[in-house]
């Protein structure tokens, strides 16, 4: 049906659009052109850096596929270099319809924002199947949702091109700038106030919760690193000078899979000589 619709629009030439229509396309080119941008740089980036909080897509597609027997590192790998490529080529199109747009070439900016789509598309139909095989029903919802998101966007663009809305007044309320400066103002503070509480998780120690004799639990925080197990493990030695570490391990594999971004070890201890 979609397809139909996709052929079927194609055929029709664009007509000019009044002022207000094309601020409804260029914010459509806009969003995927952005959506497609912040995914690969997450790809590029991975994990949580300062004022970056993104997942770690290696460890993820690593154990994904290692849920299904395939360990080997070079296959989680090979399955993301192909998302990742499936993501570029979105964001090079939507990003070339969108330039195209701003320059007031209709043709081109259709012709470009329809492979644009078609990759988008095919790159959710992608990630669907594969969460399918993985078993994760809430990636699985968030692509389906995407995928149908897309296809609207290309037929409310497409339908835009025939469509005289009303032009907008040029005259902006002062009590919409009002709303949205508030808005804007509690978002800020928000976003540093997690900076401010949230980041310090990357670096301060656990606490170690005795769970038996000789055996403590510490539970990762989602930004935790390297850095917080280092300074979890000066600190317990710290808090338990009559005791020595004699070996650390994580849950059983069957259950560490479930989780991508969240760890839980545990601390076997002795008592000193």
């Amino acid at each position: 049906m979609a397809c139909v619709c996709f052929l079927a629009t194609m055929d029709t030439a664009p007509s000019p659009a009044p002022s207000s229509t094309r601020w409804i396309q260029e914010g459509i080119l806009a969003y995927w052109t952005l959506f497609w941008l912040l995914n690969v740089c997450d790809k590029l980036i991975g994990g949580a850096h300062f004022m970056w909080v993104g997942r770690d897509r290696f460890a993820q597609f690593q154990k994904y596929f290692a849920s299904v027997g395939l360990d080997a590192p070079w296959v989680a790998d090979a399955g993301l270099v192909v998302a990742a490529a499936l993501e570029v080529f979105a964001l090079v199109f939507c990003a070339g319809a969108w330039l195209h747009f701003r320059q007031s070439r209709p043709v081109q900016t259709r012709s470009w924002f329809f492979v644009g789509v078609l990759l988008t598309l095919g790159t959710f139909t992608f990630f669907s199947v594969g969460d399918h095989w993985f078993g994760d029903r809430f990636e699985l919802l968030e692509h389906t949702l995407f995928w149908f998101i897309a296809a609207v966007s290309w037929v409310v663009f497409v339908r835009l091109e025939h469509v005289a809305l009303p032009t907008i007044s040029q005259r902006i309320p002062g009590g919409a700038v009002a709303v949205g400066a508030a808005l804007l103002l509690a978002t800020s503070t928000s976003i540093f106030r997690h900076n401010a509480q949230g980041f310090v998780q990357r670096t301060a120690p656990l606490a170690a919760e005795e769970v038996g004799d000789h055996l403590y639990k510490v539970s990762f925080p989602f930004l935790g690193g390297s850095t917080v197990f280092e300074e979890t493990l000066r600190q317990f030695k710290a808090a338990h000078p009559d005791e020595a570490i004699d070996h650390i391990y994580t849950v059983p594999k069957p259950l560490r899979l479930k989780k991508a971004d969240a760890l839980i070890f545990y601390i076997s201890t002795d008592d000193k000589p």
